[in-house]
């Protein structure tokens, strides 16, 4: 029934620039990812679906005790701001999936019908208590909808994480997963620090500040993405159904094998390169997540204001009026925020021709979808800076090499779970720490620079 709805919702939407954008890009994506599948509107409400999903269980994990409310709540739930009130950044906002609820401004009359349809999603999940639900949950719809192996068991990421890896010693140490899928070494990963915190006797509540730090992912598969955030939150625990210091969800959809290349110095400059052209980024800026998240997702703010300076104003004028505004604020001392400290004037510069880009493309109709694209595309350049103490993959062989030269620190150790066909040494820079050796049906290798 709810993916009838959505179907019809698509179908009478599908000509409007934000749900259009969507279902393009989502098809970019699937094109790296999904072989032989036919990229069609059914395929795209299926995964729509299930990503709907993961977000109402996140909502009912996050706050067992309360039941969804009013609209408003489902709208909130909807564009993910619920989460990022809740100080659970880089959730989903703006995400390929968003793609409901509608802008009035189509004139579409569909509101009605948004609501009716996630309702009723919701209606299916009250049936069930999800206080205590556990990681994997949704990995099977994730194989049916989006045809994909690309997950392992929960016995292989526990036994490689723990007994491989040894993710419990003390301190805990670091990990990447640099095709996370559904996030399941991240997960097994958790799990792991956390005894560890319980075998010092440490505080349990530490887990909610190492874990975002050190325990962090990225894919190209959007539904695996939202899927590998529901799973990390899901391993929290009750963690996040307490009070907690705001953290930013550690997985990016995005490319790990793009070379972004590191700053020289603080005129540095990265480019991120996507269907709509080039988005340069000061180098500098993205050494700390924080940064372009914080500074970034105050753009939204700017574009809401570019939209309505429209009624009085012409697009060029708006625009830049809202930018002259947005330049006073990066190169200005933020004192209370995470980031305190203001960009300098070229720095600035440099962040105002992506922001003017976004602004743009808002204005056309396209929304917050590619500020959300551009935050998460700048993973690869953040996560390399990094140098983790442990790296998990699971694949062939023929492309570890460039994710363990680029994240993985000196002396670290790697995972590489495939199967035997795929079992190829890597080149003569890595050398084998054990022999290969097989558990529950997967080959496993590790290897150190």
């Amino acid at each position: 029934m709810t993916t009838e709805r959505l179907s019809s919702i698509f179908s009478q939407s599908a000509h409007t620039p934000p749900v259009a954008a969507r279902f393009r890009e989502w098809q970019r994506f699937g094109e790296k990812t999904l072989v032989q599948v036919p990229l069609d509107e059914s395929l795209f409400i299926q995964q729509t679906y299930t990503a709907l999903l993961a977000r109402f269980i996140s909502r009912r994990f996050v706050a067992p005790g309360r039941p969804i409310g009013n609209d408003e709540e489902l709208l909130e739930i909807l564009n993910v701001d619920y989460f990022s009130r809740r100080g659970i950044g880089n959730f989903g906002e703006g995400d390929i999936f968003t793609w409901l609820p509608l802008d009035a401004r189509w004139g579409l009359d569909l509101d009605r019908l948004v609501i009716e349809t996630v309702r009723h999603l919701t209606k299916e999940l009250a049936q069930h208590d999800f206080t205590n639900a556990q990681p994997g949950l949704l990995n099977a719809m994730y194989q049916q909808a989006n045809l994909s192996t690309n997950s392992v068991t929960s016995e292989v990421a526990d036994h490689v994480v723990i007994h491989e890896l040894g993710m419990k010693n003390d301190p805990c140490p670091s990990l990447l997963d640099p095709c996370c899928g559904t996030g399941d070494f991240l997960s097994a990963a958790i799990s792991a620090v956390r005894q560890g915190i319980s075998d010092r006797n440490g505080d349990e509540f530490d887990l909610i500040f190492e874990a975002p730090e050190k325990i962090r992912g990225m894919d190209q598969d959007p539904l695996g993405v939202a899927i590998a955030r529901l799973n990390y939150l899901l391993s929290l625990g009750q963690l996040v159904q307490d009070e907690h210091p705001p953290f930013l969800m550690p997985i990016y959809l995005a490319d790990a094998s793009v070379q972004l290349g590191p700053a020289s110095n603080d005129d540095s400059v990265i480019t991120l390169s996507t269907s709509e052209g080039d988005f340069p980024l000061p180098a500098p800026f993205i050494q700390d997540p924080l940064l372009p998240d914080w500074v970034l997702g105050r753009l939204t703010n700017y574009m809401d204001g570019a939209q309505l300076r429209l009624h009085v104003q012409p697009e060029e004028v708006a625009i830049q009026e809202v930018l002259n505004a947005y330049y006073n604020y990066l190169t200005a001392p933020k004192p209370r925020t995470p980031v305190p400290d203001a960009l300098t004037p070229r720095q600035a510069d440099v962040v105002l021709e992506t922001a003017r880009r976004l602004v743009e493309l808002h204005i056309q109709g396209e929304g917050t979808l590619w500020l959300h694209l551009v935050q998460n595309m700048a993973g690869p350049a953040i996560l390399s800076h990094r140098g983790f103490d442990r790296l998990t993959y699971q694949g062939p062989t023929s492309t570890f090499d460039i994710y363990s030269d680029v994240y993985l620190r000196s002396g670290g150790l790697a995972a590489i779970v495939t199967s035997e066909a795929d079992a190829e040494t890597p080149s003569s820079r890595h050398q084998m720490v054990t022999s290969e050796s097989t558990f529950a049906g997967s080959t496993i290798m590790l290897y150190s620079p």
